[in-house]
């Protein structure tokens, strides 16, 4: 059943004609979050507003009783002027800046175009998964629901020497905010390797993550890999090479052993990992 404001409901059965527009809320992996009206003008809804953006075509979307992962496809066709961080928006998504966003669909009603949004009502949510073809101006984006993560086949605990949480999370338990650094770029710095004036111990970072704060990579986040004193490389490049002075915020990451929960963050109270169970060739 979906959620509607007693004003929209009214609206609805009220049995006069009425507007509607969809309303695009895009969450970039490192937390921005973009907003795009779908119809030929802004409007505010919930308090936020929704600017004009790209021409966003879908398919159409299925609703059934039951659980059933679906997707989406959108067809996103922008010009110079249609930019992410400065950045002309299908280039932005050619270099995988939709990577892991987070995509949310409403569709807003109102009496007539003159007049403010009644309500709103969710459409479609979910992540991006994959990035089909780029031609000229356009870019075809699959989005697939929530109900994609019931798909895994596997159960919720498992028995393995290594911690079940992942690092930040609510079973970890730690706050990110304790175990971040902030920096900005340095000469050299690549798509792949962040040089920095930070001071750090290598590999501190290493399975963590680090977020771009400003420049075309802002609101980006990718996984680090390997960390020197002085530079960070990460698993997937960023969109953009950083120029110098881009900032960034990086979070230690976790291997998840034993020792790494003790030693590096003091929190083996929430430690997860069955070391001292046997490995299937070692058990009588």
């Amino acid at each position: 059943m979906k959620n509607a404001s007693p004003a929209l409901i009214a609206l609805l059965n009220s049995g006069t004609d009425f507007q509607y527009a969809d309303l695009w809320t895009i969450t970039l992996s490192g937390g921005t979050v973009i907003r795009w009206s779908g119809s030929d003008k802004a409007i505010r809804a919930n308090s936020q507003l929704f600017s004009l953006g790209p021409l966003i075509e879908r398919t159409t979307i299925e609703e059934k009783i039951g659980l059933e992962a679906v997707s989406m496809d959108l067809t996103i066709t922008g010009d110079n002027n249609d930019t992410i961080n400065g950045v002309p928006v299908i280039q932005f998504i050619a270099q995988r800046g939709f990577d892991g966003a987070v995509v949310k669909l409403e569709r807003a009603f109102f009496p007539t175009w003159s007049d403010p949004v009644t309500g709103t009502i969710l459409r479609f949510g979910g992540k991006v998964t994959s990035v089909n073809d780029i031609k000229g101006e356009s870019a075809q984006v699959t989005v697939s629901s929530w109900l994609m993560l019931l798909d895994t086949m596997m159960p919720s605990d498992l028995y393995q020497a290594s911690c079940l949480h992942t690092v930040y999370d609510s079973g970890c338990g730690l706050n990110p905010a304790d175990f971040d650094a902030s920096g900005s770029a340095t000469s050299g710095s690549t798509t792949t390797l962040i040089n920095s004036g930070l001071s750090m111990t290598a590999n501190d970072y290493a399975q963590g993550r680090i977020v771009f704060t400003s420049g075309p990579n802002a609101g980006v986040q990718r996984g680090v890999k390997s960390n020197t004193t002085s530079g960070i490389t990460v698993v997937s490049p960023f969109p953009f090479a950083p120029a110098v002075g881009d900032t960034f915020t990086v979070f230690k990451g976790c291997d998840r052993t034993r020792g790494t929960c003790l030693s590096k963050f003091n929190n083996l109270l929430n430690y997860k990992g069955t070391d001292f169970v046997p490995v299937p060739e070692a058990s009588l």
